[in-house]
């Protein structure tokens, strides 16, 4: 594909994707340029043209045609986006970096053909977690009674330790259900994300065969039954796997 006969014109990089054959996706990209293509053995680097500046800027307008590209690709192809911003000389220099690349790109593409990415969030499903885990917590329970049942209020250095103490049990059941819980999943990877909610027990993001979906979901009823009332069980997806993959480079030649 010509990049409109001007020298100055390089190739932006969205994607990569894993496909036998050229792609069109039409003027999606960045200032409604033309997305396609440029293959090499089964492999598809996504591509438009653009000027050859040195950096781009993260404007709106630029970030929200980048995740158009790569939102269109991932609805029909298996894809790895690009790393933000990465202009080719020109389709040669593009064509040369999958060469170069190319195993470890093969590899990353086939480690997520045919998988999707969901969402598994567990949450106590408690009025008050404190006084909750207090009553599920013989340790705390006794701990928080010597402080409250005293001859003397309890000072601020016994309530900090009490506090830090609180949150240390706290976190120590969230792994121990976390564990239990991706222990009886259908095979697949998983990453546990931060927890900014109190009430808050897993939140993790999965890999995961399409062809397994209807048996998570399975396991996860059964999971919500168990459990009981106290706990709150959520799937979220089907996704594109993006929570697995580094930002591609090419590693372009300068």
């Amino acid at each position: 594909m010509k990049n409109n006969g001007n020298s100055n014109y390089g190739k932006l990089f969205y994607a990569v994707i894993l496909t036998e054959r050229e792609c069109n996706f039409g003027p999606v990209g960045l200032d409604d340029k033309i997305v396609h293509s440029i293959n090499y053995k089964g492999v598809g680097a996504l591509v438009s043209d653009y000027p050859r500046v040195d950096s781009i800027k993260l404007l709106r307008k630029n970030l929200a045609s980048y995740h158009q590209v790569v939102k269109k690709a991932s609805e029909h192809f298996t894809t790895i986006p690009a790393k933000f911003g990465q202009i080719a000389r020109d389709a040669g220099e593009v064509d040369i970096a999958l060469r170069k690349n190319y195993q470890t790109i093969q590899k990353e593409l086939a480690r997520f053909d045919g998988k999707v990415e969901m969402g598994l969030k567990i949450s106590w499903d408690v009025e008050d977690v404190f006084e909750y885990f207090i009553g599920k917590d013989d340790k705390l329970r006794i701990l928080r009674n010597k402080l409250m049942n005293g001859n003397k209020p309890p000072n601020q250095s016994d309530l900090i330790n009490f506090g830090h103490y609180f949150h240390e049990r706290m976190d120590q059941a969230r792994k121990q259900i976390t564990e239990t819980t991706l222990a009886v999943l259908p095979s697949g990877e998983a990453r546990t994300e931060d927890i900014h909610e109190d009430k808050m027990v897993t939140n993790a993001t999965l890999l995961i065969e399409k062809d397994l979906l209807n048996q998570l979901e399975n396991t996860i009823e059964k999971l919500s039954v168990s459990m009981g009332s106290e706990y709150s069980l959520k799937l979220d997806g089907p996704w594109p796997p993006f929570s697995f993959v580094d930002r591609l480079e090419l590693h372009l030649e300068r």
